[in-house]
């Protein structure tokens, strides 16, 4: 069960250590982390407001949200205030920061002006304090109900990537492909749309290129990068084989990709320093002479969102904790020509590396017929 007054508890702690009054959430990751709640703004504004001088939170969300709201909600004290689209949802704010005493507003980074400009016109000498930090230290760390759920999502994710590979042919386009898959992933289960990219010869080149209308060739290269989200949670694996015969450079360079995840995932252990995960991995592909095409960084956390921090890069000199999920995923982009990567998504569980992504790593897409 998960213990969502806790984490209301902690956030309140938080708050107090930074002299924050009051917290106003507005991301779907965030709301559901602390409520339960994941609902569809889109213009509409939905807030979830937490003060530390007052034991209720206050959602405020479009009227025709409020029932579903209360059906979904996990939190006990809780007070749903809601608007017609012919009410300004601002009022409300202003009501509920002024019943708080509220002189310091945390806000998420991502917060649209929409709502903040109208909020410091009212007012003026109210001191906004970026609250993201804060947040994803709570977040970075998964209990062990989010663990069981990153598990289930890996086990579908892993199940509709060996589906995918299995049935890879010549002829058919990187969008129909990525349609097909979208339709393996809805059958298994997955919330959304799923996250696909299919990336095939010299597009594989290009880390975020979307599938095109470009037809997979016999001898063509093509990674698979699967993203879907199962109760809340997302796993996000990629996968690199040929469509055919790989060529001998083909295979030296996925060699050289396994390697270096093989030795960024060895490195691995508590309380080292995140960076040093990425350093094991680049200096693989450097000492390689690849180092110029290894072109982002080595991973980054999974979890209510699909990117999200802990961010494997050479530039975060923060401690890897238990409870921490992220995926390793080096790569190799030649330009013009093709591209490599390979994509785990694993977590720290005391002290032990658990790899959720049973899947072989092959370039050869027959070697995922007779996995199981």
């Amino acid at each position: 069960m998960v213990a969502y007054q806790e984490r209301v508890n902690r956030i309140r702690k938080l708050m107090s250590e930074s002299n924050i009054d009051a917290l106003m959430l507005m991301s779907e990751a965030n709301m559901r982390y602390v409520s339960g709640y994941s609902g569809i703004a889109l213009e509409r504004m939905i807030s979830l407001i937490i003060s530390r001088h007052d034991d209720t939170v206050v959602m405020i969300m479009p009227k025709m949200e409020e029932k579903r709201a209360e059906e979904v909600c996990k939190l006990k004290d809780i007070d749903f205030l809601t608007y017609t689209d012919i009410e300004d949802p601002i009022n409300l704010l202003e009501k509920v920061l002024i019943n708080r005493r509220t002189t310091v507003l945390g806000v998420e980074g991502t917060t649209c002006f929409r709502y903040i400009l109208p909020l410091l016109k009212r007012f003026p000498r109210i001191k906004l304090f970026i609250i993201d930090d804060m947040l994803f230290s709570l977040r970075a760390i998964k209990d062990e109900y989010e663990i069981d759920i990153l598990k289930q999502a890996a086990e579908i994710n892993n199940a509709i990537m060996k589906s995918a590979i299995q049935s890879l042919k010549p002829g058919i386009s990187e969008k129909s492909f990525a349609a097909n898959i979208r339709e393996l992933a809805f059958e298994r289960g997955v919330e959304d749309n799923p996250f696909v990219l299919i990336q095939s010869g010299e597009n594989s080149a290009l880390p975020h290129q979307k599938p095109t209308t470009r037809i997979i060739q016999d001898g063509d290269i093509v990674i698979l990068d699967i993203g879907i989200r199962f109760n809340g949670y997302f796993s996000d694996i990629t996968r690199t084989v040929v469509c055919g015969t790989p060529s001998d450079e083909h295979l030296r360079v996925f060699d050289i990709v396994l390697k270096a995840q093989q030795n960024a995932l060895r490195t691995i252990k508590s309380g080292m320093m995140i960076c040093e995960i990425d350093d094991a991995a680049r200096k693989v592909i450097e000492l390689a002479g690849y180092g110029g095409y290894f072109l982002h960084r080595t991973g980054h956390g999974i979890g209510l969102e699909i990117h999200e921090p802990p961010y494997i890069s050479s530039q975060n000199k923060r401690l890897l904790r238990d409870g921490m999920a992220f995926t390793i995923e080096p790569g190799i982009y030649l330009p013009d020509k093709f591209g490599i990567r390979i994509e785990d998504n694993v977590i720290l569980i005391r002290g032990q590396l658990i790899n959720l992504t049973e899947l072989p790593k092959s370039i050869h897409p027959e070697d995922y017929l007779t996995y199981s």
